[in-house]
């Protein structure tokens, strides 16, 4: 009866068998200080995007573009000055050369460009030499005509001056503001994408000024398109082929047709018909 007392040898084997069971535990602490480390890479996002919109490309990629610095509005006291100025120069140009010409006239008359500058000064170098050939007008209000030419020559080279410097700070302005816009308009886009009531009506609204209207393939060309194309072909800068062909009018005004194989790889056709024209006599 002694012999059959073998039991204690199997509770030596399961207690072996629970040692690795303890050993997997340091595992699972292991992926806990993993997840922990990833904490700080949020806290790197900047302020001005929200934690859920961190890892949008288009707003990674406008933030990329735009350079985040802080923008001081103009000093009052010089903006205040300067417009005082403006002003009185203003006035003060009203009075010497209240001059008033629309388009039209001022397409008719003629300007003193290099050869025409050049042209009038030798004129008034001769004239004062010989005026025997200048009967017709005085030789003085020539000269006076000249020296008026120079002044405001050099003014409006002042001017145009002022005018660089002034519309260069413009562009950087209107360059970071639209920047800023832009910020803004890809955030409440990604917004509204996931559902956001708020961010999908302020989507509507600024969704309008990137909208384009697009042309189909099949509508004439127009006017100022046929003029650019024939331009183009005209310099070599376009390959095809425009055909142009009409009538000349009647009683009934011409009917003409338009080819223009310049645009794209489709021919364009355009057939326009004119009005009844009154009776030719």
């Amino acid at each position: 009866m002694a012999k059959k007392k073998a039991v204690p040898v199997k509770k030596t084997t399961s207690s072996v068998k629970k040692k690795p069971v303890a050993k997997k535990k340091p595992a699972v602490a292991k992926k806990k200080t993993v997840t922990a480390g990833k904490k700080p890479a949020v806290k790197k996002i900047p302020k001005l995007i929200p934690p859920n919109m961190a890892n949008d490309p288009h707003i990674k990629q406008t933030f990329g573009t735009v350079d985040m610095h802080s923008i001081d509005q103009l000093p009052p006291l010089a903006v205040n000055s300067i417009a005082t100025d403006i002003s009185n120069l203003s006035a003060d140009c009203k009075e010497l050369f209240n001059d008033n010409m629309n388009a039209l006239q001022r397409k008719r008359k003629i300007g003193a460009g290099i050869r025409n500058y050049g042209f009038i000064d030798k004129v008034s170098d001769l004239a004062s030499s010989n005026p025997r050939f200048a009967q017709f007008f005085d030789v003085e209000d020539l000269k006076n005509c000249l020296r008026n030419v120079e002044i405001l020559r050099d003014f409006i080279l002042a001017l145009r001056a002022i005018e660089r410097m002034m519309t260069n700070s413009m562009l950087i302005y209107s360059d970071d503001a639209y920047g800023f816009a832009l910020i803004y308009y890809n955030m409440v886009k990604e917004m509204s994408k996931r559902g956001d009531p708020e961010a999908i009506e302020l989507y509507k609204s600024l969704q309008v000024y990137f909208k384009r209207k697009h042309k189909p393939l099949s509508a004439e060309p127009t006017i100022k398109e046929l003029e650019h194309d024939i331009h183009a072909v005209l310099h070599g800068t376009k390959d095809g082929t425009i055909e142009i062909s009409g009538k000349s009018p009647k009683v009934i005004a011409g009917k003409r047709t338009v080819i223009d194989d310049v645009h794209k790889s489709k021919a364009m056709f355009k057939e326009t018909e004119e009005g009844q024209v009154d009776n030719l006599k």
